[in-house]
């Protein structure tokens, strides 16, 4: 009996999450890169690809300026930045990176970050200009949905304090209930106008215009 000591190869169950990455990958990346990320031979990437009918294409067409783009913009754009514009996942462009070597100095990384947080506050604001609801957790819209609503309401007839927060109504103005409603969230006070105050607007309208020289207009 042979004393020989057989090592035992574990092999890899081939599941659907390894169609996926053969599938993503396949066009960027030679089959030993493939197989070295899913611990595989090189043949059963080979035939599991024939399986999927997929075909390598020439690597200087569009396939290779993927990973020529994920060289070039690495330093500048975020992995979402890269796998948007190379139609990657950003998994995948982590692994092309780690796998040409790049890496991103400290500043890169702050500025980055930076650009993005303030293209977020951007989109942000204009969600909130247009009266939409926000998609994160940023506050950047009270003050732009407080000035928004102010112009609304002055234009509908209310009269705004000099605190910038009440706002008065007389008795024959139109309300409106809905823009109340939010003001109120947004921390609005909605009063009746003050006797004194209602009397002299009334005046006011009902006083005929008068030209610059003495002349009644109406």
């Amino acid at each position: 009996m042979s004393n020989t000591t057989r090592l035992k190869v574990k092999r890899t169950i081939w599941r659907e999450e390894h169609d996926n990455v053969l599938k993503e990958r396949f066009h960027t990346d030679y089959i030993h890169e493939i197989a070295s990320h899913l611990c595989c031979a090189k043949s059963t990437v080979s035939r599991h690809a024939r399986l999927l009918g997929l075909r390598k294409e020439n690597r200087s067409g569009r396939n290779h300026d993927a990973r020529a783009l994920v060289e070039m913009e690495y330093p500048n754009l975020s992995y979402g930045e890269i796998a948007e514009r190379t139609g990657l996942c950003e998994n995948t462009i982590y692994l092309i990176a780690r796998e040409l070597g790049l890496s991103r100095t400290p500043e890169q990384k702050r500025a980055i970050k930076s650009r993005l947080r303030k293209e977020l506050i951007r989109s942000e604001r204009r969600r909130a200009v247009f009266g939409l609801e926000p998609r994160t957790n940023i506050k950047v819209g009270s003050d732009i949905r407080k000035i928004r609503l102010r112009g609304n309401l002055k234009r509908h007839g209310y009269i705004v304090d000099d605190d910038g927060i009440t706002f008065y109504y007389y008795a024959g103005l139109c309300r409106r209930p809905i823009r109340e409603e939010h003001g109120r969230k947004l921390g609005f006070k909605f009063m009746p106008l003050p006797t004194t105050c209602a009397e002299e607007t009334e005046s006011d309208s009902a006083s005929p215009a008068v030209s610059a020289n003495g002349q009644t207009i109406n």
